[in-house]
């Protein structure tokens, strides 16, 4: 059939009017239902658009675009004026300076991972100067483990059901409440042990609340071609806390007392809200809302055994998680019984970590589909392993320290663009539950911690972190064999 010609005249709404004319050609079965009138931003003029069964199908007038631009268009060229610096910084934070909504989204996670990890570290000095008891305080410090392990699911499935920002801006005023509650009972002289664990469980909960929705929210936040750099933001903002935020509350703790720093961290809390509260609100498919709980629930799982990628992506991370996260979490035991270290050396190596994880980051967030993504993520599983094989084979505590640092860029590598690939390929109905499941890895810390302490107090520090890294390098090369989806992710 021969296609429908349209001819469209326009006349530009600006200082000098000029006749614009279009040809545009349709199929004969397409149905064009209205040309309609689109306000644009600033002095630029009204653009028509053509709109078929409802749909926007394009803009018609190029004088608005031309005019009006995107942010990504303007900051490219504000970049180009600082050379291959200013092209290098607006490639690497792209979904930051391009996207308002996401830069909100974000400097608010900045804010509220900070102040949690501002309370992690205040909350372990001030249990065991409380207690002196080192039991005790590993309690309170792994409080959050299972209250993660077991809000995950339901998080995943509100993450889905109700407005995301409200559930967001909820979990932050709760863990900004706790911490101004934590004040007040030091100011009064009634805090015990026991507040400070119950604190830590529900911060576990509502970590497990916030999180999905976040990162399921972050796909309608941005473009597709920016998700693999949205997620490498956020895990560099995590990684800058890392960083920054211990070190900062180990020093507020001495000088100002541990009581001002839980002032601190409330009004930091509190300001992360306002920054999402700037964000528009993020509503659920419908459809979603229309099933009971238990049902979402069982969908979730049953949408990541269907999604092959997402199931690779399912496996390879709780399992890489399990074999090289718990050395983190007992770094201090190796670093203590191996090099002799003092509590300030295990601060460097942790250091060492974040760093590791910071360059991870940045590198990956200049990652774009099409840079065999999937490679990129397996081996991820061979520079953890080779790293833990460093730090075994080389007991000298530089090579430890340089071990971190490629364990910090191995854990990027897993977690930053596994996320992205992950929601990449995720329906939106689903997102917020497959981002639950994943997070249960933290929940499933102790699973791997216990094995590995009892291994150490055992048989030496040594031999157990040999037996890990030999375990993930089996892994990794199982992995790159069988797992073919990942293999061919772009």
């Amino acid at each position: 059939m021969n296609p429908l010609s349209l001819l469209i005249c326009f006349v530009a709404k600006n200082t000098r009017p000029r006749l614009k004319l279009w040809c545009v050609k349709y199929p004969s079965l397409t149905t064009l239902d209205r040309i309609q009138e689109y306000p644009s931003s600033g002095s630029a003029p009204l653009c028509r658009a053509l709109v078929v069964f409802g749909n926007k199908l394009t803009s018609l007038d190029p004088i608005e675009e031309k005019q009006i631009g995107t942010t990504e268009t303007r900051s490219t060229a504000n970049a180009s004026r600082y050379g291959i610096i200013g092209r290098s910084f607006n490639h690497t934070f792209e979904s930051v300076i391009a996207n308002r909504d996401y830069r909100m989204i974000w400097l608010g996670m900045v804010l509220s991972m900070g102040g949690f990890q501002m309370q992690m570290v205040v909350r372990a000095i001030l249990v065991y100067d409380m207690t002196d008891d080192p039991l005790i305080t590993g309690i309170v410090g792994m409080g959050f483990a299972p209250s993660l392990l077991v809000v995950s699911l339901y998080g995943g499935v509100l993450g889905d059901r109700v407005e995301r920002r409200a559930l967001i801006q909820f979990s932050q005023a709760v863990n900004a409440v706790l911490a101004g509650v934590v004040a007040i009972l030091m100011f009064t002289g009634t805090l015990a042990w026991g507040h400070l664990f119950t604190v830590s469980v529900l911060q576990g909960a509502m970590f497990a609340l916030q999180m999905p929705a976040r990162q399921a929210a972050i796909p309608s936040l941005v473009s597709k071609d920016q998700l693999s750099n949205a997620f490498a933001l956020n895990a560099m903002a995590m990684s800058m806390t890392t960083l920054i935020a211990p070190a900062l509350a180990g020093r507020l703790y001495e000088v100002i007392g541990p009581e001002y720093v839980y002032v601190m961290v409330c009004t930091i809390m509190l300001i992360a809200v306002i920054f999402t509260s700037i964000v528009p609100k993020m509503y659920p498919p419908e459809s979603i809302t229309k099933t009971s709980v238990l049902d979402n629930i069982k969908g979730g799982f049953r949408y990541i055994g269907q999604n092959k990628l997402v199931l690779n992506l399912m496996v390879y991370s709780v399992v890489v998680s399990l074999l090289s996260m718990p050395f983190r979490m007992l770094v201090q035991v190796y670093a203590k019984d191996v090099y002799g270290s003092e509590p300030r050396d295990v601060g460097d190596l942790l250091t060492a970590l974040g760093l590791g994880g910071l360059v991870g980051t940045i590198a990956i967030a200049n990652l774009r589909k099409g840079n065999r993504r999937g490679w990129i993520v397996l081996g991820g599983a061979v520079v953890a392993s080779a790293s833990l094989g460093l730090i075994v084979a080389v007991p000298v505590y530089a090579a430890g320290v340089l071990g971190m640092v490629g364990m910090g860029l191995a854990e990027q590598a897993r977690w930053a663009l596994g996320q992205s690939l992950m929601m990449e390929n995720t329906s939106d109905e689903y997102r917020a539950r497959v981002m639950s499941v994943l997070m249960m890895t933290f929940g499933l810390m102790p699973l791997g911690m216990l094995p590995l302490g009892y291994a150490m107090k055992e048989f030496g520090a040594r031999p157990p972190v040999a037996v890990s890294a030999a375990v993930l390098l089996g892994f990794a090369i199982l992995a790159m064999i069988f797992m073919r989806r990942l293999r061919r992710a772009q």
